[in-house]
C-alpha cells in the first residue's frame, strides 16, 4: 500500500534560488532511498508539494518537512491511500509557476483522490495536467 500526501506551505523571506537547489538536491537524494516520489510547484514564496510513498517512508519525509526551517505555514490537503504512483520516475521535481496555479491547487477538490478508480479528483487532475508538460509519460489520478 502507498499515500500520497500533498500540502502548500511558505518559505522564509530571503531564501535564495541557490539554496532552494540545494534543498530540492538533498531532498531528492533522501527521498530515493525511502521510497518516495513527487513534485514541488513554486509560485514566489509559497511551496505546493505532491508526495507518493510506502507509509513508513511518507512519514520520514513528513517529519523532515515538519521539522524544516524552509517551510511555515504548512496546510494539508491530501492525505490518503493509493494503489499505484501518478508520479513515479521523480525523487523529486521542481516546477515553477504562478500564484494561481498553487492557490487553485490548494483549493482544489481532493476528497475523492484514492477512494475509486471510477472517480476522478480536480486536484489530481489539476496537478496533472500542469506536470504533463514536464513529463510525457504521466499517467492519471492514481487508483
Amino acid at each position: 500500500m502507498l499515500r500520497a500526501f500533498a500540502y502548500s506551505s511558505h518559505m522564509p523571506a530571503g531564501l535564495s534560488d541557490e539554496k532552494i537547489r540545494s534543498i530540492i538536491s538533498q531532498s531528492a537524494s533522501f527521498n530515493r532511498v525511502a521510497g518516495v516520489t513527487g513534485a514541488l510547484l513554486i509560485s514566489g514564496q509559497q511551496f505546493f508539494q505532491y508526495l507518493e510513498a510506502p507509509p513508513d517512508g511518507l512519514t520520514t519525509v513528513m517529519h523532515r518537512i515538519h521539522e524544516s526551517r524552509s517551510h511555515h505555514t504548512l496546510v494539508q490537503v491530501l492525505d490518503a491511500p493509493i494503489e499505484t504512483r501518478a508520479v513515479p520516475y521523480w525523487a523529486m521535481t521542481r516546477v515553477e509557476t504562478g500564484q494561481t496555479i498553487v492557490s487553485g491547487l490548494v483549493n482544489a477538490q481532493w476528497d475523492e483522490f484514492g477512494r475509486r478508480a471510477s472517480v476522478a479528483s480536480p486536484g489530481m487532475e489539476l496537478l496533472a495536467s500542469l506536470l504533463r508538460p514536464h513529463f510525457p509519460a504521466l499517467g492519471g489520478a492514481a487508483a
